[in-house]
């Protein structure tokens, strides 16, 4: 397809996602649960009205404000320090659209009407990107239908269409958007120096919008910058030259300063831990099944694609077979150790979807034929997907203990 072919079809791709997700918060208030900026969601964007209008001083915040976005963050009275254990990625990512929202406010507070809105069409913007940088990867092997049915039942077999429409201030479609990227330039067969440091500043946002990002960062990137082979860091340096390296690194650490800054602003240090009292726990079998399988958000009970993918992996030889499946057990085992094993509200266990194309690869760059299971599984998978998103509140309830009451009620409940 040609480059303005390219842009009508984003633009109209936008269009529609940028309407579902208006429509999906047509009633959703400034100051209720379903609003764009409320709690985790205003956690993260807390910097650009921190920044941009109360200079970083909790007293000049309007009175009622913690509790008007769902204590997403901390207005601390003592020292007037504004408190959010979120990074600034999102916020980074998120600061054009809130701008026009700015300029174009009647009220400039930061949280009405129009810095909601403004969330939706960033988030629908980032899950436009990220699909067409996902297509424009799998079209670099199969034709262009394919292509796009590929590339639309994965956002929607998984948690990509629900975070980039429903959930949209949250960080999962950005750092979707970021790893299409990346996975787009890092499996170019030949990668220029306009390409490696791409990846590196791509890497970066990737990495501040979620710092834990970086654990599944390092082995994609070895990986794909050499073609698949697992290498170590040695390999590197003989293959690209270190200028390109050095300045690599230092856009990395460019990106990375200001929320060393915060930090410093916030806790008196550069390097902090902002998640305090939220601890790790060793990943027993009872942990890790619980991860899996439990009605409250288990990894393979709301995402079943996963499990077929993974099994996929196992059993057929294929390119990057290795890097998907140390991906995820490295992902199980340290969500498996964190404290909260569902991840508080969501729909499913919404930190894979930071990663989760990435498990796609082994047969989306295959020069074999896709088999009709993998069709039929992303279909159906995808039709289940839609049921649960449709029916589905924020939260779920009654899904401890291995009550499936809860989860049957959402998938063959009415609608609403």
């Amino acid at each position: 397809m040609n480059k303005k072919k390219n842009i009508l079809y984003f633009l109209i791709t936008y269009s529609v996602c940028c309407y579902l997700a208006l429509n999906r918060h047509s009633n959703a208030s400034p100051g209720t649960y379903h609003s764009e900026i409320w709690a985790d969601k205003a956690g993260y964007n807390m910097y650009l009205p921190a920044l941009l209008i109360y200079d970083f001083d909790a007293t000049k915040f309007p009175e009622g404000t913690e509790k008007h976005i769902g204590y997403g963050f901390t207005l601390d009275s003592v020292s007037h320090k504004v408190i959010t254990k979120y990074p600034y990625g999102v916020a980074l990512m998120q600061s054009p659209f809130w701008l026009i929202a700015h300029i174009t406010s009647p009220l400039k507070d930061g949280f009405s009407l129009y810095y909601q809105k403004a969330i939706d069409f960033a988030g629908s913007f980032y899950l436009t990107l990220g699909l067409f940088f996902l297509f424009l990867t799998i079209n670099r092997y199969r034709n262009t239908p394919i292509s796009i049915m590929l590339s639309l039942l994965i956002a929607i077999s998984t948690g990509i269409f629900y975070y980039g429409i429903y959930e949209t201030g949250m960080s999962h479609i950005y750092s979707f958007c970021c790893i299409s990227i990346i996975l787009f330039l890092g499996l170019k067969p030949q990668k220029t120096t306009k390409h490696l440091l791409l990846i590196a500043l791509i890497s970066a946002l990737y990495i501040v919008i979620r710092p834990l990002n970086v654990v599944f960062l390092l082995p994609i990137i070895l990986m794909l910058l050499m073609n698949g082979e697992l290498i170590l860091w040695k390999d590197v340096f003989k293959s690209y030259p270190p200028k390109v390296l050095i300045i690599s690194v230092l856009l990395i650490g460019l990106l990375i300063l200001p929320q060393l800054l915060y930090y410093h602003y916030a806790y008196g240090s550069f390097i902090a831990n902002s998640y305090q009292q939220e601890p790790f726990f060793f990943p027993s079998i009872s942990r890790i099944t619980e991860l899996l399988f439990s009605p409250n958000n288990g990894l393979f009970i709301y995402y079943p694609i996963l499990l077929i993918v993974l099994l996929h992996i196992i059993f057929i030889k294929g390119d990057y077979n290795k890097l998907s499946i140390f991906l995820i057990i490295t992902y199980v085992i340290i969500y498996a150790s964190w404290w909260s094993l569902s991840l508080g509200c969501s729909f499913g266990h919404r930190a894979i979807n930071d990663i989760v194309i990435l498990f796609f690869i082994p047969f989306l760059i295959s020069k074999k034929r896709l088999s009709k299971f993998i069709i039929i599984s992303l279909i159906i998978c995808s039709l289940i997907n839609l049921k649960f998103i449709f029916s589905y509140d924020t939260c779920l309830y009654n899904s401890m203990n291995w009550n499936f009451a809860e989860y049957k009620a959402i998938l063959f409940g009415e609608f609403k």
